[in-house]
């Protein structure tokens, strides 16, 4: 998957039993061409609705943005997300 943009819909619980959903969107930021760096060089901004998380995903063996964007689900909101639904850009699918 060549894709660099996602949006993610989390619905869960929260610790209190409150029935949450969330839009996050991701985007895979690749390093500038031309510099040197460690790994793939990538980060990932992940924006909720709350504040941007800036991760550090250069050690990740993938750039592939779904399975990035799994695997900061699953550390921020735990066992709390019930069901991500996932969604690329129109640009992405065509």
């Amino acid at each position: 998957m060549d894709y660099n943009k996602m949006t993610a819909t989390v619905k869960g619980t929260t610790e209190d039993g409150e029935d949450f959903t969330e839009v996050v969107r991701f985007t895979l930021l690749p390093p500038d061409k031309g510099t040197s760096y460690y790994g793939t060089g990538c980060y990932m901004r992940a924006v909720t609705p709350y504040h941007p998380h800036l991760v550090d995903v250069r050690y990740e063996r993938t750039t592939d943005i779904e399975i990035l964007a799994d695997r900061w689900i699953k550390s921020f909101y735990g066992k709390n997300a019930k069901e991500v639904i996932k969604e690329f850009p129109a640009e992405c699918r065509r």
